[in-house]
């Protein structure tokens, strides 16, 4: 199969349909429009049908052997999930929302997926794909879905997002995970959030200094027909208020490394297990980009969303629990960032608004 830029399938597919092993993002990148059908066969009916043809080029994004004959089959090497993402990505967002894996849709995946003894799910506050992308190792990276946060990039909101209502603790209940365990780094009882998030959870949850108190904890709880819930920090703390610069590599890798030993873990119990790792938000770090005022504000307002309903170019709309928010795109903020302001979320960017959702099979 022959591998080609996006630049030569535009060439190809202004002369022809194709069947195209791609990220369907990517077609988001090319200047004029492009009919994309999921199946080769979907798209091969449409080409036999006496109705009226789409009047732009035509891919489909499978590849089936038995049309081989009739279309070309190409691979496109593009990667969509860059920083070049923040380009078009404010006027893609249908295109983005169709072909991309969202938040909101988390708890549904997550309870259709599970098919194991046990499953686990880990919350990051604060873990990017950009960040993800650029400094966890490959095999970690091939169980990695983007996830696109489909709203404003904040812990409260992302993170209600991630465990949905019902919870995915109550929708596991109902197939038959009637146990279910909680770990935090955050105290529920003094925290409106962390509640929350761990409605639903039958053995109460425990509140932990370090991921090592998860895992001893771990090795003697019942965890066949479990679920069990990690709340873990990720890079949020690291972006506000804080004092030295942010050593991002070492906090990854760090998660990286409790992901294993997570997974190490698991395979001494006579059961299988699955592990889902997502976050609420990326970060987008000063220092890497040329952030831009919009407008003039001051204070301790959001840097990157306002509340209530704003028009403009470079304003995403959304809604979310009945109120209504304004985030920024790429690359504007609302205020001139404090000293030891290193990064910012809320608005809509690729660092911001497309989390990682790892998937891990034990054994």
């Amino acid at each position: 199969m022959r591998t080609v830029s996006l630049e030569e399938l535009q060439a190809l597919l202004g002369r022809t349909p194709a069947m195209v092993q791609m990220h369907p993002l990517s077609l988001a990148f090319l200047p004029d429009e492009v009919f994309a059908f999921e199946t080769a066969e979907k798209m091969i009916v449409a080409l036999d049908s006496p109705e009226p043809q789409p009047e732009v080029p035509m891919v489909a994004l499978t590849v089936d052997e038995r049309f081989a004959h009739r279309l070309p089959t190409i691979r496109c090497d593009h990667d969509p999930f860059t920083t070049e993402l923040n380009r078009i990505l404010l006027a893609k967002l249908d295109w983005v929302k169709r072909w991309v894996l969202c938040q909101s849709q988390l708890p549904e995946v997550i309870s259709n997926r599970a098919e194991s003894d046990c499953v686990v799910l880990i919350i990051v506050d604060g873990l990017g794909l950009a960040d993800w992308k650029r400094y966890a190792p490959d095999d970690f990276l091939v169980a990695t879905e983007p996830c696109f946060v489909d709203g404003i990039s904040i812990t409260e909101h992302g993170m209600k997002r991630i465990v949905g209502a019902p919870t995915i603790a109550l929708r596991l209940a109902e197939r038959g995970y009637e146990r279910s365990f909680g770990f935090s780094y955050w105290e529920r009882a003094e925290n409106e959030l962390t509640d929350r998030l761990f409605f639903g959870i039958t053995e109460g949850v425990r509140k932990v200094r370090h991921f090592g108190e998860v895992l001893k904890a771990l090795e003697r709880l019942p965890l066949e027909g479990s679920f069990v819930q990690i709340v873990r920090q990720g890079l949020d703390q690291l972006s506000h208020r804080h004092r030295d610069r942010p050593d991002i590599v070492a906090t990854v890798k760090t998660i990286v490394n409790e992901l294993a030993q997570l997974t190490e873990c698991l395979k001494k119990r006579p059961m299988t297990a699955q592990v889902f790792l997502t976050a609420d938000h990326g970060i987008l770090w000063r220092d890497e980009h040329k952030l831009r005022l919009y407008g003039a504000g001051e204070g301790s307002v959001p840097p990157r969303y306002y509340e209530g309903l704003l028009g403009g170019e470079v304003l995403w709309r959304v809604e979310f629990e009945g109120n209504d928010y304004a985030a920024l795109a790429y690359p504007f903020i609302r205020r001139k960032l404090r000293s030891d302001e290193w990064g910012v979320h809320g608005g809509l960017s690729f660092e911001e608004s497309f989390v990682p959702l790892v998937k891990l099979t034990v054994p």
